[in-house]
């Protein structure tokens, strides 16, 4: 039987209010902008990735692509993200209809290890019978990212608010598996220009 395919959605529409700047371009300790670490992360577990942008950030798209360098991620500029999040989700989760699972990643979570995500790939796979709804979790806290399967891909189209998939995952808590971790950067995001850490820049 041939694996189910699996895409990833990176949500990277918001309005980084909190954080003061345009955190997605805020520079990691490593060099790299927060959105390049998340998609390269993701990238390297997962053969497509859907980024879903501001409408308008055509210029910030073209950059990516011309970092990232990689065919299998697209850059998606989502019509309703001025919405809230669960708009953007539902305009992105719209294009990845031949997907049989979509794994949802915040943009600003780089420090995901990818043994994790890789842990939840495999889980993923090896329930995908029974339509699962697969999340870490670590010391009982839940995180990021969230895969599911494409059963719920109606509902999260039809997702209002700024609140994401959350609502799908609470309707469906008998179909939730969740995957015990030790990986603190599934819950570990970037709020301020203290979360990235000393010598942190805008580009």
């Amino acid at each position: 039987m041939a694996k189910p395919r699996i895409g990833g959605i990176i949500l990277a529409a918001g309005s980084s209010q909190r954080f003061g700047d345009d955190k997605r371009k805020a520079v990691l300790a490593n060099g790299e902008m927060v959105i390049v670490n998340t998609i390269r992360k993701v990238a390297s577990c997962l053969d497509t990735v859907i980024v879903v942008l501001r409408f308008g950030d055509k210029t910030l798209a073209d950059n990516l692509e011309g970092i990232i360098n990689n065919d299998q991620v697209t850059y998606f500029l989502a019509p309703d993200s001025a919405r809230g999040m669960a708009h953007s989700l539902a305009n992105a989760i719209h294009r990845a209809r031949d997907l049989d699972g979509a794994a949802l990643f915040l943009a600003d979570m780089p420090f995901i290890d990818t043994a994790t995500v890789q842990m939840l790939v495999n889980t993923f796979e090896a329930h995908h019978h029974e339509q699962p709804i697969v999340a870490p979790a670590i010391n009982g806290t839940p995180g990021h990212p969230v895969i599911f399967h494409r059963a719920y891909f109606d509902e999260i189209e039809a997702l209002e608010g700024d609140r994401g998939a959350r609502p799908v995952v609470d309707a469906h808590q008998d179909r939730l598996i969740e995957v015990e971790v030790s990986d603190a950067g599934i819950i570990q995001d970037i709020d301020t220009p203290d979360d990235l850490g000393q010598g942190a820049s805008i580009r």
